[in-house]
């Protein structure tokens, strides 16, 4: 039975090294190390002979490509411990071999180790690939754990995986990151206020890769006792990966450090925007042409310039092609400029009035013209600047300069005025051509001051010494009438004018003119004859006169008129300085209509303070001057004043006649037709009282008389009111205020303003006053805010407005209300009548605008009504100007 146990054992284990033997290599190794058995596929491994590896140590063939590991190994089989790991062999010197191998040792009853079996499982082919993506791995961490940015990792909820060195260095070692393993930076605030987290957020919900510039932090710089904080840009990239394996997004964040370059961006920006400042502020024209001719930019100067009146039409302007810039060669200038490459400087003069597309300034213009090629330092481009500078003034300025200088020498001919300058170190003088002609001198003659002296007579030159020792002492220019003896030995008047000349505080030269004046003061002479002959002659006419130029500077004046001024007046003093009253008023508009037309005007001037009337006559002389005549004409005014004042009081008086027999016929019509009907009830009342057979229907009766006799009386007493005030014409009339009689009129009826609501507005502005009877304008205010709560609608709040303005000479009233309004068509010929009421209101008489219509008209005003039913009435009335 042993037997047959063992040989069947024995046979599994037979079938055990085949199935080892088939895949796996297999050798035993006694105690020492050496080989005593290996199975045919480590021999074909190992390409030798048996005979060559039995006996043989195992590392001498199989050489442990790390020994101190095989010695730990070893030392563990030695023990009697069972190893598995995997081992890396090499073979034939260069070759490696993996096994997955297994040692188990063979022990003796002692316990020592006998020997050792070791099977392995040859994973080269598997391992090679996997230790070369594993160096792969580590060169490539190398390399990003060394990359000059920083890169770090995430998982999807924001927490930090991993992080290369320079991502390290940029959160520093005090970092959450690095400090705090569960740290989630998306809720920090910092990285949600500069974008961080939301660019991460972003890249989680839509899985596109964001690169974006972040301000992350600011770092500190010492400077002596200060610390300042400077900005640190960092281009931040954030992507998404999917690991092939787990199938899990992993995110990744890229930190690039743009610093430098960020604030070189920023200092670039400031540099442009400060040179476009400059630009843009140039006191002078800029504008900038492509290399094709199109206008780029024009800046604020040349565009006030320009005044362009399309600014974004002309944008598409080409001074190659434009009409104007071909007239006056601006096309030929940008050429020149571009071809020659150097700047070019150019004045020329521009009629802008030949395109008004171009610009708005519309007159001719003269330009100070810079044109310059500029290389773009990007685009490499030639653009042209043009420089422009309006100098028109200046050239104005010089032409006039010139126009004047020629000016001078035609008028020093014609006025006969010469130049001359003493040099007081040398005596020297320097006399003008005009000078030279003067004194009958030839133009080559040299002149001192005593050659300039000796033309003088004896009397004058003395004078003349005088005036300039006193120049030269004190500073102050001189001007003088003198004589001279010219040299062809003629006498001359001339007038001598003298400035001191002064370089630096010192008085060097003295200038100034002399002027030929013997034809003026001869004309001087006989003018003086004739005007103390006009003085006569004008001194006996009752009336004044004055002759003066256009401006008003007094030539000539006669006693009465001087009389009419009221002092004495010294010629060539302006009339409105001595005769002050004629300031303000038409005296000045009809000198100029008298001065522009050149035809008289005659006028009549009334002087309130001194109560003066005084005609005027202003007549044009032949010699540009005007002739002022001036009659006092006040008592001749004063009675013709009477005679109309008395004129207009008989007028009144016939009107106040008419006006009474108007309405003595009103009053009598208006009596019959009002007590007509309550007298024809009286005696049909009496009749009645006197036939009633009983005392009851007598009292009855009587109580009836009563009754008809009491509404006579009210109509009797209202019709003596009307007549009142129809009476009383030259009723006392006085400046009333609008407001203030509004106001008492308010006061008198507060009781039924208040009990009834109504809402009461003005606006007088544009008439606040006026002229009229106190009591006249109370009555109608307080008739017109009377019925306006009376007769007001209960469908809506009560209000009632009023208005006033001036219409031509009258002042016209408004006051319009929201009442229950008039039926206008049915009784608007009687809305003003005398007892006429057309609601049924307990409180109506039908007389308040029948007295209001009266009072209106005794002061010549006039009133009518608009209304319409359940609209409310407006009420216009029209107060006559005095």
């Amino acid at each position: 039975m042993n037997q047959v146990m063992l040989e069947e054992h024995y046979r599994r284990l037979q079938h055990l090294e085949t199935a080892i033997n088939a895949c796996a290599l297999s050798l035993n190794i006694d105690s020492g190390g050496c080989i005593t058995t290996a199975n045919a596929r480590l021999i074909a491994a190992l390409q030798l002979p048996a005979a060559a590896i039995t006996g043989k140590p195992i590392t001498d063939l199989l050489s442990p490509t790390v020994r101190e590991h095989w010695q730990r190994i070893w030392g563990a089989v030695n023990n009697g411990n069972a190893v598995q790991e995997q081992l890396c062999f090499m073979i034939r010197e260069d070759e490696p071999l993996w096994l997955e191998a297994g040692i188990s040792p063979i022990m003796d009853n002692t316990g020592a180790m006998e020997g050792c079996t070791l099977i392995g499982l040859d994973i080269t082919a598997r391992k090679i690939p996997e230790l070369r993506v594993k160096e792969d791995e580590q060169y490539f961490r190398q390399i990003l754990e060394n990359l000059p940015i920083g890169l770090q990792q995430f998982a999807p909820d924001g927490i930090c995986i991993e992080m290369n060195s320079r991502q390290r260095g940029i959160w520093g070692t005090e970092h959450p990151f690095l400090t705090s393993p569960d740290y989630n930076w998306l809720r920090d605030p910092m990285y949600r206020l500069n974008g961080l987290a939301r660019m991460f957020e972003d890249v989680r919900s839509n899985g596109k890769t964001l690169k974006r510039e972040i301000l992350l932090n600011y770092s500190e710089h010492q400077s002596g006792n200060i610390t300042r904080l400077f900005p640190v840009y960092f281009e931040a990239t954030i992507f998404r990966v999917i690991d092939r394996h787990s199938q899990l997004d992993n995110y990744f964040l890229i930190l690039d450090d743009i610093t430098q370059k960020k604030l070189a961006e920023l200092s670039l920006q400031k540099s442009e925007r400060l040179l476009d400042n400059i630009v843009e502020n140039l006191p002078i024209g800029y504008i900038q042409f492509d290399n094709f001719g199109y206008i780029r930019r024009v800046n604020q100067a040349q565009r006030y310039f320009f005044n362009s009146p399309y600014p974004v039409g002309r944008r598409q302007f080409n001074v190659m092609n434009d009409e104007l810039s071909t007239m006056f060669e601006l096309d030929k200038l940008f050429l020149q400029a571009l071809q020659e490459n150097k700047p070019l400087r150019v004045e020329k003069k521009i009629d802008f009035s030949c395109d008004e597309r171009w610009t708005t300034v519309g007159r001719e213009v003269y330009l100070d013209l810079t044109v310059f090629p500029v290389e773009e330092p990007i685009d490499k481009e030639m653009i042209v600047v043009a420089l422009v500078n309006d100098i028109t003034d200046k050239k104005i300025q010089e032409l006039e300069n010139k126009q004047n200088q020629e000016f001078l020498l035609q008028t020093g001919q014609i006025g006969k005025i010469g130049g001359w300058e003493l040099d007081l170190e040398t005596n020297k003088v320097r006399w003008s051509a005009e000078a030279y002609k003067i004194h009958d001198c030839p133009a080559d003659t040299a002149i001192n001051l005593e050659k300039a002296m000796s033309f003088y007579t004896e009397d004058a030159r003395k004078n003349l010494e005088e005036l300039v020792l006193q120049c030269v002492a004190t500073g102050k220019p001189f001007d003088a009438q003198l004589s001279v003896i010219t040299g062809n030995q003629q006498m001359k008047r001339v007038r001598s004018i003298g400035q001191p000349g002064f370089e630096n505080g010192k008085l060097v030269r003295m200038y100034g003119v002399v002027q030929d004046i013997t034809e003026q003061s001869a004309i001087r002479e006989a003018l003086t004859r004739n005007t103390e002959l006009m003085r006569l002659f004008f001194d006996t006419v009752d009336m004044g006169y004055a002759a003066m130029e256009k401006d008003g500077s007094l030539n000539f004046l006669n006693r009465k008129a001087e009389k009419m001024i009221g002092h004495p007046v010294t010629l060539g003093s302006n009339i409105f300085d001595v005769f002050p009253r004629l300031t303000g008023t038409v005296f000045h508009a009809r000198l100029q209509d008298c001065v522009e037309q050149q035809a008289s005007q005659s006028f009549g001037i009334y002087f309130p303070v001194q109560d003066r009337w005084y005609d005027f006559l202003l007549t044009p002389m032949q010699d540009g001057g005007i002739s002022v005549f001036i009659r006092d004409v006040t008592e001749s005014r004063k009675m013709q004043k009477e005679l109309r004042r008395a004129n207009d009081q008989l007028s009144n008086l016939n009107k106040n006649l008419l006006n009474q027999n108007k309405q003595l016929e009103d009053f009598a019509h208006i009596t019959s037709h009002n007590l007509r009907a309550p007298i024809a009830n009286l005696r049909a009342l009496m009749q009645m009282h006197n036939e009633a057979t009983s005392q009851q229907e007598r009292e009855l009766y009587l109580g009836m008389l009563h009754e008809v006799i009491k509404k006579i009386d009210e109509t009797l007493n209202d019709l003596v009111e009307v007549v009142q005030i129809r009476k009383d014409v030259n009723v006392e009339k006085e400046k009333l205020l609008f407001a203030d009689r509004l106001k008492r009129v308010m006061d008198i009826l507060l009781v039924d303003i208040e009990t009834s609501g109504i809402n009461i507005t003005s606006d007088f502005d544009r008439a606040p006053q006026i002229e009229y009877s106190r009591v006249y304008l109370d009555s109608i205010l307080q008739n017109f805010i009377t019925n306006a709560i009376r007769y007001r609608s209960p469908e809506r709040s009560p209000a009632v407005h009023l208005q006033t303005w001036r219409e031509n000479e009258s002042i016209i009233l408004t006051v319009e209300d929201n009442g229950i309004g008039i039926d206008m068509e049915r009784f608007g010929n009687k809305l003003f009548g005398f007892r006429k009421t057309f609601h049924r209101n307990k409180d109506a008489k039908g007389i308040g605008l029948f007295i209001t219509k009266s009072q209106v008209e005794a002061l010549g005003g006039s009133i009518k009504a608009e209304s319409m039913p359940g609209q409310g009435t407006k009420f216009i009335i029209t107060f006559r100007s005095e």
